[in-house]
C-alpha cells in the first residue's frame, strides 16, 4: 500500500484508505473531494480514476499500463470531466441532464465510468436536486468524484450520499521540494534568490497549485523586469540604434504589451520621485542603487512626457490600435522625447 498514489504528496492516511477500498472492491459510487483552490483535488481525482482502472494492484496507479496511460494522457472515453460554462456563475440543471442521458451507456473500455465534476459547489439548487436522483441509484459501473472548494454550498442530502475526502495542506518544505523538482524557475530561485522561493512556499498556504502559480508569476515578473531594463538601456544609450530595434522585443499580444507599458509607467514614476527623495518607497526598483543610473540619465520632463505617451497608447489599445503598430509608435514616441 505504501507505493500507492505515489504522485500525490503527503495525504498518507487518505492514500491508504483509497488504496484499501479499491483493492478490496469496496470503493463507493461517489466521493466529494474538498480542498482549497490549487490543493490538488483534480490531480487526486485523475489518480483515483487511474487507480480504479489500473491492472497493477501493488502500485496503484502504476502509470504504465494501457488504462493508466490513456487516463493520464486524457484519452480515456470512460473518464468524463464535467464543468460549468466559463461565462456562467452557476452549474445548471442542464449539465446534470447531460450526465443522466449518458450514465446508462456501458463503459467503452474500462470496468468503471468516472465522472469528475469540477466546481461542484457552484451547482444551483435545481441542479443539486436533479443530481441527487442520480446519486440515489446509479448504475454499478458509475463513479462520481465531485471537486469542491466549499462544501457548505452543497445540500446535506448530497453530502449524505457522497463521503467527503479533505486534501491536506502541504508543509512549506514539501512544496519547496516539489517546486525545485518540477519548475526551472524555482530551481533558479533556490540558487540565486532563496528568500524569494521561501516567500512563495509560505504564501502558497499549503497548496502546491498556488505555489506553481506564484512561481510562474515570479518568472513572468522577472522577464518583464528584464525587458524594462532593456528598454531603459536602449533609450538612454549615446545612440538610439537599439531603440529602433526594440519594438521587435515587445510582446505581440495586447495583454503582454499592456502589462509592459503599465510596469514601465511604474518604473518611470520611481525615477521621477527619486529625483527629489531618495527615501521614497519604490514600486518597481528594489533599491536606489538599482535605479541610480537611470535617475541620472532621464530627466523628470522626459519621464513625464513618456508617461503621457504611454497613457495615450493604453487608451488606443482598448479600442482599435494593432499591437505591432502600437509597439512601433511607442518606440517612435520614445525616440522623439529623448531627442527633443
Amino acid at each position: 500500500m505504501d507505493n500507492c498514489f505515489s504522485a500525490i504528496r503527503n495525504n498518507s492516511a487518505l492514500k491508504k484508505r483509497l488504496a484499501e477500498e479499491i483493492t478490496e472492491g469496496r470503493f463507493p459510487h461517489a466521493y466529494i473531494i474538498a480542498g482549497a483552490t490549487g490543493s490538488g483535488k483534480r490531480t487526486l481525482a485523475i489518480n483515483i480514476a487511474a487507480a480504479l482502472a489500473c491492472k497493477n494492484h501493488s502500485n496503484l496507479p502504476c502509470g504504465v499500463c494501457d488504462s493508466c496511460q490513456k487516463i493520464f494522457d486524457g484519452f480515456s472515453p470512460d473518464v468524463i470531466f464535467v464543468k460549468k460554462d466559463t461565462d456562467k456563475k452557476e452549474f445548471t440543471v442542464n449539465l446534470i441532464r447531460e450526465i443522466k442521458d449518458s450514465i446508462f451507456i456501458a463503459p467503452n473500455e474500462l470496468e468503471k465510468r468516472v465522472y469528475i465534476i469540477e466546481d461542484a459547489e457552484t451547482m444551483n439548487q435545481n441542479a443539486q436536486n436533479a443530481f441527487l436522483k442520480i446519486l440515489e441509484e446509479p448504475p454499478h459501473y458509475v463513479v462520481f468524484l465531485l471537486l469542491c472548494s466549499n462544501t457548505e454550498n452543497l445540500l446535506e442530502t448530497v453530502k449524505s450520499r457522497a463521503p467527503i475526502l479533505y486534501t491536506e495542506h502541504i508543509p512549506p518544505e514539501e512544496i519547496k521540494k516539489f517546486l525545485i523538482e518540477h519548475s526551472q524557475r524555482a530551481k533558479e530561485l533556490s540558487e540565486t534568490a532563496p528568500d524569494k522561493l521561501e516567500t512563495i512556499t509560505i504564501a502558497a498556504n499549503g497548496s502546491i497549485g498556488a505555489a506553481i502559480s506564484l512561481c510562474e508569476e515570479s518568472e513572468k515578473h522577472a522577464i518583464m523586469r528584464d525587458l524594462i531594463f532593456e528598454f531603459f538601456n536602449a533609450w538612454t544609450a549615446p545612440t538610439l540604434i537599439n531603440l529602433d530595434l526594440f519594438s521587435t522585443s515587445l510582446p505581440t499580444d495586447a495583454e503582454g504589451l499592456v502589462d509592459f507599458l503599465k510596469n514601465l509607467k511604474i518604473a518611470l514614476r520611481d525615477i521621477s520621485v527619486l529625483k527629489f527623495d531618495f527615501d521614497k518607497n519604490l514600486l518597481f526598483f528594489s533599491s536606489f542603487e538599482e535605479a541610480e543610473e537611470y535617475v541620472s540619465r532621464i530627466t523628470t520632463a522626459k519621464a513625464l512626457k513618456l508617461i503621457e505617451s504611454i497613457d495615450s497608447l493604453l487608451e488606443k489599445l482598448k479600442f482599435y490600435l494593432d499591437c505591432k503598430l502600437a509597439a512601433v509608435t511607442f518606440c517612435s514616441d520614445a525616440r522623439r522625447i529623448m531627442i527633443g
